[in-house]
């Protein structure tokens, strides 16, 4: 019996330092991820999922439970995630394309862990450093291959694509002159560097990327930002500037004039009967969802059945793809109107919680929102890898705390805010 005592000490020492280990490594790849999230697909995924596994082998979620199960974004990440394994039962899919779709999906499952993570302030402090430095650095790649200053990636040579596709470095960088923008405003030391990074993004989303994504996502975080600082007024004074703006735009930058006019050239070929074009497809799924939501409104065809379901509404004449570049789409042909309002409860709640975080997670909340919300329109955003990690861990991150009276993410000096 003393024996099995003297042993019992040293073991639960041992599990307690391996429990510890994992803790301080979920924290560590958290951190890691925030800054692969521009730069690699490979390296994203990688590091989210062992952010999340590391956490589980510490045991630290066990510990935090109760403060989470009350969180009602976290329980939201849980029952839109539900949805494609109750689809599972009656997908029209074949069981291998259904089981993939729900893989990448599952980052809604990850990302309730990730609650947990973010429940420590110095994680959120390192994640929002991490972030930072890791989009400034595609904003001044992008400068770099754009003037051919020292192109050392060699990747996406025929657009405005740096780390990712023209799309996502779109994204990114209009999400990154929201932050500098923020940052100007928030804190005194950094505002002249903040402000500088600011105009260089502006001018990178209007003159440089060729992503039209980018564009109406750089316009709606613009419109929100001068809500939440200077409210109505400060939106109808900004939406004259973005018109004058977008006016001088079109005269001096030939490619932000080249895809406005491709998109109107798209647009006239497609009544012509001619969908090839990245217009006439987009146009061809709405219509042809829009069909298939009428014979089967209620619980649409299950997981990962937008490719079957499209190619029996519009034939084999028509190029096939299991993405209609619409989120909403794309989850109301899978799960019909229980879907749309499973997704829509999420984006809803995660604006109407927004109002109950400090003033710095409230902004950032919604500018998450209003990011992927509104891109969603034009892209099947939460299905991506990149943007939907983005969406579910930043997401985590503001409402890590929800339960509680949240810090702020940023530390702002009461003299900065004068």
């Amino acid at each position: 019996m003393i024996e099995n005592t003297t042993l019992i000490g040293p073991i639960a020492m041992k599990t307690s330092a391996w429990k510890d280990v994992f803790k301080r490594l979920s924290q560590i790849f958290t951190s890691i991820t925030a800054f692969v999230l521009p730069l690699s697909t490979a390296a994203l995924e990688f590091f989210f999922i062992a952010s999340v596994m590391c956490l589980l082998c510490s045991g630290e979620w066990n510990k935090q439970y109760e403060s989470v199960r009350n969180n009602y974004l976290a329980l939201l990440f849980l029952v839109f995630f539900a949805l494609f394994i109750v689809g599972l039962s009656y997908t029209i899919a074949p069981l291998s394309v259904a089981l993939h779709t729900l893989l990448k999906y599952s980052k809604f499952l990850f990302g309730f862990f990730l609650f947990f993570i973010f429940s420590n302030e110095k994680t959120v402090r390192y994640v929002i450093f991490a972030f930072l430095v890791s989009i400034t650095l595609t904003l001044l790649c992008s400068y770099c291959k754009f003037f051919s200053i020292f192109d050392f990636l060699h990747r996406f040579p025929n657009d405005s694509g740096v780390f990712k596709d023209h799309i996502f470095t779109g994204f990114i960088i209009a999400f990154a002159s929201y932050c500098y923008i923020f940052i100007a405003f928030s804190i005194k030391k950094w505002r002249i560097l903040a402000i500088i990074l600011f105009l260089l993004a502006v001018y990178d989303v209007l003159f440089i990327n060729v992503g039209r994504s980018g564009y109406v996502v750089f316009i709606s975080l613009f419109l929100l930002f001068s809500w939440q600082k200077f409210g109505w007024k400060g939106v109808l004074f900004t939406a004259l500037l973005i018109i004058f703006l977008l006016k001088g735009t079109l005269f001096f930058s030939e490619t932000f004039r080249d895809r406005l006019s491709m998109t109107q050239r798209n647009i006239q070929q497609y009544d012509r009967g001619k969908i090839d074009t990245s217009i006439g497809l987009r146009l061809n799924f709405y219509k042809a969802s829009v069909q298939l939501l009428r014979q089967h409104p209620w619980i649409g065809t299950g997981t990962g059945s937008f490719l079957q379901a499209y190619s029996h509404s519009v034939g084999s004449q028509h190029l096939m793809t299991d993405n209609p570049h619409n989120e909403y789409i794309n989850i109301a042909v899978q799960f019909g109107l229980l879907g749309i309002i499973t997704l829509l409860s999420l984006f809803f709640m995660h604006w109407y919680k927004s109002f109950q975080l400090s003033t710095t997670r409230r902004n950032f909340a919604q500018a998450i929102l209003i990011a992927i919300a509104v891109g969603s329109l034009f892209n099947s955003w939460l299905m991506d890898v990149t943007q939907g990690i983005f969406y579910v861990f930043f997401t985590a991150l503001v409402f890590s705390k929800f339960s509680q009276l949240p810090s702020e993410i940023f530390t702002v000096s009461k003299r900065s805010n004068s």
